[in-house]
């Protein structure tokens, strides 16, 4: 069926026909949850209500009536008027918008537009822009990917649109794949588009059945379209939908004709003038269409929708979109990157910006960049005080003055709120800091600042027409009041929870309750008190010019203040040792002897040379960049000259005894 469906539709443009598009939902699944699976995401939104159940057993109730054997569509309805009825217009659209987003599959949660976003979050204008920009990020299945293709390398044939009874952008996001503009367009429920001025000749999408976000800031009526009772569009709204059929021949897609909004408007496009319809179907006989529709249109069962349209845009030669380039894509090919771009011998670049580069190319370091890469005049460098510093802030602390040797400003700022016997404990922390500094820097003299002075020297209130708050309750304001992140985002910035997607979150459940019954709550205060401080700084700091410190695991803290208080909040990440904190004591060992038991344990384990494992980290971090950094020689050993990690893993198979090696040049760097 699917090669006569395509003899028609070519047949009917090569001989001067125009075709309109009326695709469904059968076109983006998997990608976007069908009405099974979007039925199952509603009664997990119900279960997490806290409404002693109230609305889970309202659709249960709703389902029993409709009796075993109902069809997904009435069950989906059904669920659509107790979401309705019991809570309010409107709360349906939570559901289909984390629908949605399981289409959106970023690589790296924390450096995407949903870092700072909550499950189960409305999703405003904004973030949904931002969430669509990100095109490489979400998964297109290939039917959708070619009808992208068409609409962008055959708009005259296909009128320059396409109705969608869909509420996902995946069709706009396939469009802009090729490089041509697509504008999303609602169909409000009288059957009135929303006709948007700018984007003109871009793609048109109307969405018949609603959008999954506001296309306006000023929109807050529900998104999606509630069901009519009898599910049968009145004439005006027939009339008004007809005027987006403007083909000469329609074909249907993934669409099961269930509530006539498309049926009336092929009834009344009929009446007015010739039109041919030809629709296609999964399976192998029509759903309540025959009835309706009066043999007007030309049925095609068994219709695969990916394989018809990519056979189509191959039939009318519509070339695949070339490769691009995303700049938001953060998959990195390290071993790759250190081959072809590490400067080559062992001397560290003068210049910041180029030392900045270098450490992420040969050491897997990272900066997240608030807007152009340029020179910082200054490192904030928040640390948390305790009883005595770790390996991970004895790298920090060389790397720092790597910086400070090239000009950079360090400012230490002891996150000491609320920690006891603070004042003994100072001492000695912050000489750890300066003794690992100037091993780099002989000259390095880092401000050091503490946080619980300056929480409790600060003024009580902060102006009001202040940018950036200086005290926390002010900061607190902004950022749970005004601003309103999700709590289970807060918890995940300050490392409470992990930091997971919706659907990774259910094989994590055991330990994301664990971790909420067994953390305890101090660390809420960690971006109020830190972030108060670091708006002290910006009084009299370019924010553009101010780089904030910290480790790979904090990267979600800095994001969250960046959306929250704007300019600035570039970070400067150190990785992170998979598996271990900074409590842990493999970064705290007292002797040589400790560390080799530590580093022989971990070389029985599987994966033990994993990027990011343990003795990959140490030897990266604590025996190589050191050396990199001051200009020193890097030792043989074997006949092993080990330069870089390849050469250490090397020796290692070879039976050269380098752990031991390891052990004794770490510890003599991080104990003396």
């Amino acid at each position: 069926m699917e090669a006569r469906l395509i003899d028609d539709i070519v047949s009917a443009i090569r001989h001067g026909g125009t075709v309109t598009l009326v695709l469904g939902a059968g076109m983006t699944m998997p990608a976007v949850p069908g009405l099974e699976e979007l039925v199952e995401l509603a009664e997990r939104y119900a279960a997490g209500l806290g409404d002693d159940g109230e609305l889970t057993q309202a659709l249960h109730q709703a389902r029993a009536a409709l009796g075993p054997h109902a069809l997904p569509i009435d069950v989906y309805l059904a669920y659509r008027r107790v979401f309705t009825a019991r809570r309010r217009p409107g709360e349906f659209d939570v559901v289909a918008q984390q629908a949605v987003l399981a289409g959106y599959r970023a690589p790296d949660l924390a450096s995407s537009p949903l870092a700072t976003h909550g499950i189960w979050q409305w999703v405003d204008l904004r973030l949904g822009e931002r969430v669509e920009n990100s095109l490489d990020w979400w998964e297109l299945p290939a039917g959708v990917e070619a009808v992208g293709r068409l609409l962008a390398g055959r708009p005259d044939e296909f009128g320059n649109a396409l109705l969608t009874t869909n509420f996902d952008p995946l069709f706009e996001i396939a469009v802009r794949h090729t490089g041509r503009q697509a504008v999303s367009v609602p169909v409000a429920p009288d059957g009135r588009p929303d006709r948007r001025p700018e984007g003109e000749g871009a793609v048109q999408v109307f969405h018949l059945h609603g959008f999954w976000r506001p296309v306006s800031e000023e929109a807050r009526e529900p998104l999606l379209h509630d069901p009519a009772p009898d599910a049968t569009a009145p004439e005006p709204t027939a009339r008004a939908l007809a005027d987006l059929v403007t083909g000469d021949v329609v074909v249907v897609v993934g669409y099961s004709g269930w509530d006539d909004v498309v049926t009336s408007a092929l009834r009344a496009v009929a009446a007015a003038r010739p039109v041919r319809v030809l629709w296609a179907l999964h399976d192998a006989a029509p759903l309540r269409l025959p009835e309706r529709l009066e043999g007007l249109v030309t049925f095609y069962t068994e219709v695969d929708g990916d394989r018809l349209f990519t056979a189509l845009a191959d039939r009318l030669e519509v070339p695949p979109a070339g490769p691009r380039v995303d700049p938001r894509r953060r998959v990195r090919h390290l071993e790759w990157e250190r081959e072809l771009f590490s400067q080559p011998g062992n001397t560290a670049p003068e210049g910041v910006l180029p030392l900045l580069r270098q450490l992420e190319r040969r050491y897997g370091w990272g900066v997240d960049w608030a807007g152009d890469p340029q020179r910082p005049r200054l490192l904030f460098w928040p640390v948390r005080l305790r009883a005595r510093a770790s390996l991970i802030n004895a790298v920090q602390a060389l790397t720092a003055a790597a910086l400070s040797a090239r000009g950079v400003r360090v400012a230490i700022c002891l996150d000491d709120f609320g920690v006891a016997g603070r004042e003994e404990l100072s001492a000695g922390f912050s000489a750890d800091l300066l003794r690992w500094m100037h091993r780099v820097d002989p000259a390095a003299a880092p401000s050091v600042a503490s946080l619980q002075d300056y929480v409790t020297g600060a003024p009580a209130h902060s102006p009001e027409s202040l940018l950036r708050p200086t005290d926390p309750w002010s900061v607190a304001r902004i950022f749970y009041g005004e601003r309103s992140p999700s709590l289970y985002s807060v918890l995940a910035a300050i490392k409470v929870v992990p930091h997971l997607a919706l659907h990774d979150m259910e094989r994590n459940a055991g330990a994301i309750v664990q971790t909420l019954l067994s953390k305890d709550a101090n660390r809420l205060l960690t971006p109020l008190t830190t972030w108060s401080y670091l708006h002290h700084l910006l009084e009299d700091e370019p924010a553009a010019e101010v780089m904030a410190y910290a480790g790979s695991d904090e990267r979600l803290l800095w994001e969250q203040f960046r959306e929250h208080f704007g300019l600035g909040g570039t970070l400067l990440y150190n990785p992170y040792i998979k598996h271990l904190t900074n409590e842990s004591r493999m970064v705290r060992w007292s002797s040589p002897a400790e560390l080799r038991a530590y580093l022989n344990s971990t070389r029985s384990l599987p994966g033990w040379g994993e990027e990011g494992g343990y003795v990959h980290w140490l030897v990266q971090n604590a025996f190589l960049l050191p050396r990199y950094l001051t200009g020193e020689e890097f030792p043989e050993a074997g006949g092993y000259r080990l330069d870089s990690w390849t050469a250490f893993a090397a020796a290692l198979e070879g039976g050269i005894p380098v752990l031991d090696l390891l052990a004794e040049d770490v510890s003599a760097f991080y104990l003396s």
